[in-house]
């Protein structure tokens, strides 16, 4: 594959977007903007961009880097990384950034790395401390494993430009956010492949429940009363020289 950078003084022609319902995108000032909202609750509303579809997988043992700044206060999700664009749980492989925002009791309130089902808090916007020792006492409630329960930042702006970066190799994951290392994860499924991918939508996931025959993480969607903003200023994608890694 190569190389590819992408500074957005122009839309890259190459790449999909996919904008459902009350969302959108534009480029101005070499910038990307993804917006969504005001959403309802009762529909899914999401902007993406990849350079993938949904059989067309680029990508394995890679490096995203983008600088990106978002507000970071919405009900919903927002990421950025790789993804094999499945959602079914036994296939999904996730190896990105994630923020994930929701009401009431939702236990993943925060910023995370996420690497297929195993999760690592950045940030969290409460204590969710009890449900990570549940999760560790009964690990067959749900299908995520959390690796850590002490996030790696007290505090982190979202609002301000920062560059991710997302080392795939063959055994580690590695992440990065302005050239410092948060935290490295194995490949838990090494010979996956998947497309970069960048999105902003009103919903969380949750797991399956007992009689979901299809065995998919499902969306739960929000109502957002204000409409929410993702920049981003560029991408750089390669191959990963320390694939072995």
């Amino acid at each position: 594959m190569g190389s590819i950078y992408i500074d957005f003084s122009k839309y890259p022609e190459e790449w999909d977007f996919r904008v459902d319902n009350f969302a959108g995108y534009e480029v101005s000032d070499n910038i990307l903007k993804l917006y969504m909202g005001p959403t309802e609750a009762l529909y899914y509303s999401n902007v993406e961009v990849s350079d993938g579809s949904f059989d067309d997988l680029p990508w394995r043992y890679a490096v995203f880097e983008a600088r990106i700044r978002f507000e970071g206060s919405h009900l919903g999700s927002a990421g950025w990384g790789f993804w094999n664009h499945s959602m079914v749980v036994d296939k999904s492989y996730p190896i990105w950034f994630i923020y994930l925002r929701s009401l009431r009791s939702y236990p993943l309130n925060g910023f995370f790395i996420q690497v297929g089902r195993y999760f690592r808090p950045i940030l969290l916007f409460r204590d969710v401390s009890l449900y990570y020792v549940g999760l560790k006492l009964f690990p067959f409630l749900a299908p995520i494993k959390i690796v850590s329960w002490k996030p790696v930042f007290e505090e982190f702006s979202f609002n301000e430009w920062h560059v991710y970066r997302v080392e795939w190799g063959s055994k580690k994951i590695h992440f990065y956010i302005d050239g410092s290392h948060v935290s490295s994860l194995p490949n838990y499924m090494p010979m996956a492949r998947g497309r970069a991918d960048i999105w902003l939508d009103n919903a969380v996931f949750r797991p399956p429940a007992r009689d979901d025959y299809a065995y998919v993480y499902r969306h739960v969607t929000h109502e957002n009363r204000g409409r929410s903003f993702l920049e981003v200023d560029w991408i750089r994608i390669s191959e990963f020289e320390g694939g072995s890694i």
